[in-house]
């Protein structure tokens, strides 16, 4: 019990380190942290609401916003990496829409890919099925209609005699 409890303060004593560096390191980097912390609000709503155990939305929507916030660093790393660069660049509505676009693209390209995943996957069970279905007909041509399940069988396995017509 008393490990659990010294693991636990470990891993606390850990995030609080890893918080604090975090926020000294966005502290010293303030105007790059006020670009992708605006531009990036679609991938950290995208990451609070995706459920799924690989979290594959929010990172490809997260890649391609990324991908959209990437210009206008580049432009404030141009502009000297002043605070007031990147709040210039900020304030322009236009600028927010082109890093908004980028997450819609991933949202896009995440809602066509899983489309096309899924479609294959339900062609692949087809298939699967017909494979099995071609499987026991091998088999009834081999031992006979008694191992298709068509027959009723009693509580030992053997047919039972019914009368036909």
């Amino acid at each position: 019990m008393a490990e659990k409890k010294n693991k636990s303060s470990h891993n606390s004593g850990k995030k609080k380190v890893l918080l604090s560096a975090m926020a000294l390191t966005a502290v010293a980097v303030l105007p790059t942290t006020v670009i992708f912390f605006v531009g990036m609000m679609p991938t950290f709503a995208a990451r609070m609401t995706d459920r799924t155990k690989q979290r594959t939305r929010a990172l490809t929507i997260g890649f391609m916003n990324f991908a959209a916030c990437f210009p206008f660093w580049f432009k404030l790393m141009q502009g000297g990496h002043k605070f007031e660069v990147a709040l210039s660049l900020v304030a322009n509505p236009f600028n927010i829409v082109i890093m908004y676009c980028g997450a819609l693209v991933g949202y896009l390209i995440e809602w066509g890919l899983s489309g096309v995943i899924a479609g294959m996957m339900v062609q692949k069970g087809h298939k699967r099925l017909e494979a099995i279905k071609q499987n026991q007909q091998e088999l009834v041509e081999r031992w006979g209609r008694e191992v298709s399940g068509e027959i009723p069988l009693d509580i030992y396995g053997f047919p039972v005699e019914t009368k036909e017509k």
